[in-house]
């Protein structure tokens, strides 16, 4: 089932893909769902709700985590963050000399011990030393790892047993997406400068002008799909354009999509559509390129269950299906 969080006058609630009230609007905030559950707060206080609406975790927590690999982070009055399954029983209580603990990803969560940063597994034994000074959460069986100061550290990936699997000296760079589809971004020290690499570190594509994109993270998101925004040179140049569209590359570094002059910016694909703005206002177009969504938005968001967010003025805004079509 694919639910929508809605928010009215009345409250927050959630809506299928035909727009339909299906959990009427009574909480205070929400969380999309998430392995089946959606977080909601009611009286200051979070619970989890099925798609009936219905209660299965009573609400009696001041901050929560989505549920991920069956398991959900929430804390109560005092203290550092537990873990619960999907009953509410307590699986995993913080250790003390644990000074953070975040949430589940591929069967492993990040720990801070002695300031130093590991992993632990879903048993909540250490399963990766903390050696490091930052990581980030598991994605496609690698996860993102530094050691040193910031402006000085080593970057690299390492997988479920700890060893690097893309090593600090394969090349200079400083920063790097999650892994999709066997694919991450990375940034050298040098301004504008990124690589494509796959999952033992070579580079796929060097020199990636991301440009079309709203910002480095969003850009990062659009690997999940297979696609990539770029920018790239026309192969019939105009004396209208400066030499360059906005386009799309797969994982493989071929275009997919052509560049296209008229894109000024390009957002990545979710659910088979990807956001593209165009003199000023924003439409979809499908894996092929073809405008399915024409350009009349002010602001949109991409598609999460069967809708979009979309706004043409101050008066008018919401949600819209993969036809274009308000529901």
């Amino acid at each position: 089932m694919k639910f929508s969080i809605i928010s009215t006058n009345d409250g927050i609630g959630f809506i299928n893909e035909a727009g339909q009230v299906v959990i009427k609007q009574q909480f205070l905030e929400a969380q999309p769902f998430s392995d089946g559950l959606a977080a909601v707060k009611v009286e200051e206080r979070w619970g989890f709700i099925n798609h009936k609406g219905e209660f299965v975790i009573q609400p009696k927590y001041t901050r929560v985590q989505p549920f991920s690999d069956k398991l959900a982070l929430v804390s109560l009055e005092e203290g550092l963050p537990i873990f619960i399954d999907q009953q509410g029983n307590v699986v995993i209580e913080p250790k003390p000399n644990w000074s953070f603990v975040g949430g589940f990803k591929d069967g492993l969560a990040p720990v801070i011990v002695k300031r130093k940063w590991g992993f632990i597994n879903t048993k909540g034994e250490i399963a990766i030393e903390p050696k490091f000074d930052g990581v980030r959460s598991f994605s496609d069986g690698l996860a993102f790892v530094k050691v040193g100061a910031d402006y000085e550290a080593l970057v690299g990936y390492i997988d479920h047993s700890g060893k690097l699997s893309v090593p600090f000296e394969s090349f200079e760079y400083k920063e790097g997406t999650d892994f999709a589809m066997n694919r991450a971004i990375v940034t050298t020290n040098k301004y504008n400068d990124y690589m494509l690499i796959d999952q033992t570190g070579k580079v796929i594509k060097n020199q990636l002008s991301l440009t079309c994109g709203t910002d480095f993270k969003s850009i990062v998101k659009g690997v999940t799909e297979g696609l990539l925004p770029v920018r790239l040179e026309l192969t019939n140049q105009t004396t209208n354009y400066n030499g360059y569209g906005c386009g799309y590359i797969d994982m493989q570094e071929k275009i997919a999509i052509p560049p296209d002059p008229k894109i000024q910016k390009a957002k990545p694909f979710y659910e088979g559509l990807a956001a593209v703005q165009i003199k000023g206002k924003w439409g979809y177009i499908n894996r092929t390129g073809l405008r399915v969504i024409e350009p009349k938005f002010n602001g949109v968001s991409h598609f999460t269950d069967g809708l979009a967010y979309v706004i043409v003025n101050a008066a008018s805004q919401g949600f819209i299906n993969h036809s274009g079509q308000f529901v």
